[in-house]
């Protein structure tokens, strides 16, 4: 992590070489040029102080300019008085002594009358009348009248190629790229530049708005850094010098580096994988491998090479232990467990007995009964007693204490309800007449929870015997179907139990029996069974009766109301 922390404050070092470099170039530059300014400002101020500028006659200014001029023919273009409204009073020059009397051709120059700078400068890519770049400076005249007549600027053009020649020494900006920019967006080269490295007009506003060097990568691709300063009131200079080469040294230096540690890492993780796989990673492989044979049935065998770390060692010992403590409790778990399903079934066959029983007390009581209601309710009684007792035996037969198979349940269940009332289905050997009631059942291979068994048992046990007895009066044949069909839906799983009948139906749960029409508490069982079930009942009378049970299937066991409950409610 440090040589790399390293490496990087390296990287960072040498990327960071064009930006120093260009802060140096443009700080001497800027010094370089600042000066020869400022000379120049010092000299048009000692001009300006002459009396003869502001007023008098034009000769004789145009004399002391020539003067003047004469001082500073290789550093100046042309020096030129102008008045307050920016006409040329008298010159240095032939040039513009001949347009005396018009007005400056210098937007620059016209606009320094209304500021309040002493000094200001702009630049012309061609001098107006000298014909070459120059750098167009204004100073205001001491002794002028801001409103009364007489001179008010003291004009003169530097000349750029003056500025660009060494003096004495090598120029400080040689190798780089330097332009003077304007406030006006205008731009000279100063000597030989990279006119690729002159920024974009998109990055021109950053560079110029920057307070230190910035890298830009410029429309050539290549990289350049950059850095502006402020010359004097209107004048910027901005220094320009190469990136690519530094940036391609650094990233080189970094990459060779990160090589480096690269390759020192993978020898120091190849050196302690090794150790670790002697040390740790075999012993654990084995230790591993006897638990899978104990988890297979074997029996464990701590098998740890004496080069194992002793925590290893240790663990092994702790292993062998915990196996055998495991193996004794399993043993009486499996005890325990055979003797709770022997338990578990022998409680359902005594409850299937008892229930048995109970129904037959019931219909012995019953077929003692002269009065047909109290028969009927008798016998009522005894078909949901027989229908829990039907449950009860398949749990304990089929060796499933806790699901019901619904196929062979619900085959069971509704064809002794058919025979309950004298009809059983396919018992008629000695003639072909067809069964007055058929019974058709459908469903799948469903396993259910005995909780959800025990309300669906009741539900078919009522909705079957009431279709068998009351709607086929008269010794009408007709047909009964039960249907269980299983679906998925966002909610989660879900069975649809269809019981349907072609009768004369049994509108709003009355019956007609042989005593007259009574009231049944079917429907009311029916419809508290499904509550209990969370399940949505919908029953319609068209041509027969119709029970559509939507159920909500569980695979736990979740409190619910007791069917005995229900039965209390209805």
């Amino acid at each position: 992590m440090l040589a790399g922390l390293l490496a990087w404050q390296n990287y960072q070092t040498l990327a960071d070489l064009p930006q120093r470099r260009v802060e140096l170039v443009a700080r001497a530059a800027m010094a370089r040029y600042e000066a020869i300014i400022d000379d120049a400002a010092r000299f048009l101020e000692g001009v300006s102080r002459l009396p003869p500028l502001s007023a008098g006659p034009t000769d004789a200014c145009d004399e002391m300019l020539r003067r003047a001029f004469s001082l500073q023919r290789e550093a100046f273009g042309g020096l030129a008085v102008l008045d307050l409204e920016g006409r040329i009073r008298c010159a240095a020059t032939d040039a513009v002594r001949a347009a005396r009397g018009d007005a400056f051709a210098s937007e620059m120059v016209l606009a320094q009358l209304q500021r309040a700078a002493p000094f200001t400068a702009t630049l012309q890519r061609s001098g107006a009348y000298s014909g070459v770049p120059v750098i167009v400076t204004a100073t205001r005249l001491n002794d002028a009248a801001a409103t009364g007549p007489g001179a008010a600027l003291l004009v003169a053009s530097i000349r750029l190629e003056w500025l660009s020649q060494p003096r004495r020494v090598p120029l400080p900006e040689q190798g780089s790229s330097v332009w003077f920019i304007d406030d006006a967006g205008q731009s000279i080269a100063i000597g030989a530049v990279d006119q690729a490295a002159f920024p974009t007009a998109d990055d021109l506003p950053r560079v110029l708005g920057a307070r230190g060097p910035v890298v830009i990568t410029g429309a050539n691709g290549i990289a350049y850094a950059y850095q502006a300063g402020n010359l004097v009131d209107g004048l910027r200079l901005l220094v320009a010098t190469g990136a690519d080469a530094d940036i391609a040294v650094a990233q080189r230096r970094l990459g060779v580096r990160l090589a480096e540690l690269g390759v020192f890492l993978l020898a120091g993780l190849a050196a302690v994988t090794l150790g670790a796989n002697l040390s740790v990673v075999e012993p654990l492989k084995r230790l591993s491998l006897s638990v899978q044979r104990w988890r297979a049935g074997g029996v464990f065998d701590l098998a740890t090479p004496g080069r194992a770390p002793m925590e290893i060692r240790e663990l092994a010992q702790s292993f062998s232990q915990a196996t055998a403590s495991l193996a004794e409790r399993e043993k009486q778990l499996r005890t325990a467990t055979a003797q709770q399903d022997l338990l578990m079934q022998e409680i359902h066959h005594r409850v299937k007995n008892n229930l048995q029983i109970i129904a037959s007390l019931l219909n012995l009581q019953a077929s003692r009964i002269r009065q047909p209601q109290a028969k009927a309710e008798f016998q009522s009684a005894r078909d949901r007693i027989r229908a829990l007792a039907t449950l009860h035996r398949h749990l304990y037969a089929h060796n499933e204490l806790h699901t019901i198979n619904m196929r062979s349940f619900l085959n069971e269940l509704c064809g002794q309800l058919v025979a309950a009332i004298g009809d059983r289905p396919g018992d008629r050997p000695h003639d072909h007449t067809p069964e007055r009631i058929a019974l058709q059942i459908d469903a799948p291979e469903l396993q259910i929870s005995s909780d959800q068994a025990v309300p669906i048992a009741l539900i078919v046990t009522e909705a079957v015997s009431n279709a068998a007895k009351y709607a086929f009066p008269g010794g009408r044949s007709g047909h009964i179907s039960v249907k269980l069909t299983t679906a998925c839906d966002e909610s989660g799983d879900r069975a649809l139990l269809v019981i349907r009948d072609d009768g004369v139906g049994i509108p709003a749960g009355r019956a007609e029996t042989e005593t007259g029409v009574r009231d049944g508490i079917g429907i009311q069982l029916i419809r508290g069974f499904a509550r209990q079930l969370g399940a949505t009942l919908k029953v319609t009378e068209d041509c027969g009766t119709s029970y559509e049970i939507d159920i909500p299937l569980r695979h736990a066991r979740e409190t619910n109301a007791e069917p005995a409950e229900i039965a209390a409610e209805a």
